[in-house]
Formats: C-alpha cells, sequence, structure tokens
C-alpha cells in the first residue's frame, strides 16, 4: 500500500516530530499494519525533500516509542500491537518486577519501597485527578461560549482549538486527550483523521434564550445590523433573525475581521446583533463606534443543550470514577 506523507515548513511544529506524529497516528489508526515495511531514509528524503538527518531523527523517535523497529539489511517495519487487557497485565507486572529489582538493588527494603511508591502514587494521583477535555469549533465565538460554558464543571482541564488549526495540523489533539467535544458536523472529519473515535462527544448547540427572546421581541420594521468576528457566527445570527423575527429590515452582516468600514454600517441602524463580549473580538475603532451607538445592542451567544450538558457532565463523573480507580 502507498502513503503519501505530507509536512507543512511553515509550521512551528519541527518537520521531524511532524512525521512522528503522521505514522504514529497513520500506525494506529491501521493505514500501516504490523510487520508492514517503511520507506528507506533515501526513500523518504525524495518524497518530502528534506535533510536525511530530519528523517533519520523521525525513525529514532518512533523506535524508541515502540512502533517502528530497524532491521539490519533489511529496512525499517511496523512493529507496533494493539495491546489487549491480558498483555497489558503481563507487560505491567513485569515492568513492576524490573523496577523493585532494581530498588532492591539499591539497598531498599519492602517497607522502605512500599513508603515510596504510594507517596509516588499520591503525587501522580494530584497531577492526574483532571479530565483533559480539547473543544473544536469552526468559529471563535461560539468556541469561545461554548469554553466558558465548560468551565463551570469542576473536574476538568479545558483546551479550546478552532477547526482550521486541526485541520492544518490535526495532531494538535493528541491521545494524552480524555474527551474531545465537538458538533455532530466537525465530528466526522475528526474520527477519519485521528483514532479518537470512542473519545469524541457530540453536542447541539442552541443560541441562549436571552438572545432568542430580544430578537423576538424586535418590532416590525426595525432596521437591524449584525456584527460578528466570523462569517459563520454572523451568518447562524442571520438566520436567527429570519427564523424568529417577524418584518425587520436586517442587513448583511458586517465582519470584522474584514476591512469594511463600520460607521457607513451603522448608519440607520435601530439595534445591533452582536457576539457575547464582543469587545475582545472587535478592535479599538469598532468598540468605540458601538460605545456610541444610540440603538440597542443585543449580545448573542450559544451554549450546548440542557441534554448536551447532562452528557457532558455524566461522561465527566465516569471518568473521575475509573481515574479513581
Amino acid at each position: 500500500m502507498s502513503y503519501n506523507f505530507t509536512i507543512n515548513p511553515n509550521l512551528d511544529i519541527p518537520i521531524y516530530q511532524q512525521l512522528v506524529d503522521e505514522i504514529t497516528i497513520a500506525v494506529k489508526k491501521g493505514d500501516f499494519k504490523h510487520g508492514q515495511k517503511l520507506p528507506t531514509v533515501y526513500e523518504m528524503t525524495q518524497q518530502l525533500n528534506v535533510a536525511r538527518g530530519t528523517i533519520k531523527r523521525a525513525y529514532d523517535e518512533l523506535e524508541r516509542s515502540g512502533i517502528i523497529e530497524k532491521v539490519q539489511g533489511r529496512g525499517t517495519f511496523v512493529c507496533y500491537h494493539p495491546t489487549n487487557s491480558g498483555s497489558r497485565k503481563e507487560q505491567a507486572m513485569s515492568a513492576i518486577d524490573d523496577m523493585l529489582s532494581k530498588l532492591e538493588q539499591m539497598g531498599f527494603s519492602n517497607s522502605e519501597i512500599n513508603i515510596f511508591l504510594n507517596l509516588k502514587l499520591r503525587e501522580r494521583s494530584e497531577e492526574e485527578s483532571n479530565i483533559k477535555v480539547a473543544v473544536v469549533e469552526c468559529n471563535p465565538e461560539a468556541l469561545s461560549q461554548i469554553s466558558d460554558q465548560l468551565r463551570s464543571i469542576g473536574g476538568i482541564d479545558l483546551y479550546s482549538y478552532m477547526l482550521e488549526s486541526i485541520k492544518e495540523y490535526p495532531y494538535k489533539i493528541s491521545e494524552g486527550f480524555d474527551l474531545i467535544v465537538t458538533t455532530s458536523s466537525h465530528a466526522q472529519y475528526l474520527e477519519s483523521t485521528l483514532p479518537i473515535k470512542k473519545k469524541i462527544l457530540r453536542v447541539a448547540l442552541r443560541p441562549s434564550p436571552r438572545c432568542l427572546s430580544h430578537i423576538i421581541k424586535l418590532r416590525a420594521g426595525t432596521r437591524v445590523g449584525i456584527i460578528g468576528y466570523s462569517d459563520r457566527f454572523s451568518e447562524l445570527l442571520l438566520k436567527e433573525c429570519q427564523d424568529y423575527a417577524e418584518d425587520i429590515r436586517v442587513n448583511e452582516p458586517f465582519i470584522a475581521a474584514l476591512d469594511m468600514n463600520i460607521s457607513d454600517y451603522l448608519k440607520g441602524k435601530d439595534a445591533l446583533l452582536v457576539p457575547r463580549h464582543y469587545n475582545k473580538y472587535f478592535g479599538s475603532e469598532i468598540n468605540e463606534k458601538l460605545k456610541k451607538f444610540k440603538g440597542e445592542i443585543i449580545e448573542c451567544y450559544y451554549e450546548m443543550d440542557e441534554g448536551s450538558v447532562m452528557y457532558f457532565e455524566s461522561k465527566i463523573k465516569r471518568l473521575l470514577e475509573e481515574k479513581t480507580i
């Protein structure tokens, strides 16, 4: 089976690390089978047009992590085996035997070893007690809003990622995450790219009741503008206006990320829809203009619905319980 490796020299991630990440994920997804031969260092340098030392460093790293093995005179082969519970137990017992033997050789008694182990396990437990959660969304407004909602739930360490940055370098979502929160429209991409299907939690988003209430109450004939940072979020607000407001006059959204004249856009508007905490998305010029705006400013945000929140909380509770076993 042929496989086209890709690297991006414009990223701030070393080339060798990009290759390590790509091969590791490909092996764990099953794109490369146990015993399958990988390209030689020379072949890889030709394919990627990078230095031989870079490829060698990547292969050395992969060998150290148990993904590949180099066989003198034959080549480089995949040696990774997905571990089942039985083999993992055997590996664990063997590792413990090795550790105990080393400590005994250093002259420590069983009671001293027991004290050391308990201290170290307590340290590890404190370090790893939280559940590591990644949130992935396609627009910065919704990403920030979902992340704010999840931060109110205890027991988690939260990391936020724009979908575009994951597409640029998928390996930012590592196996170290316990849970990946995203919407159904993005879950399919993540599942096809990384071996994390069991960790993905699909959530449903809805506009906040407060935002909808303000939109519904807009009187017929009200001249409404929408100011967002991203196209996607602005389009969502436009759709809410079309679905819930009757006979208002709503303009095409103003996208703050683009070079547009905000003064012209504000002329004649009675109300504006903007993202919650909009001042962190917009530059000083736009924020100053909004401070002087005489009409109504409606701050809008999206949130996970009740079912998604309940599912997330139950998942976190179960994962925390598993960590304490």
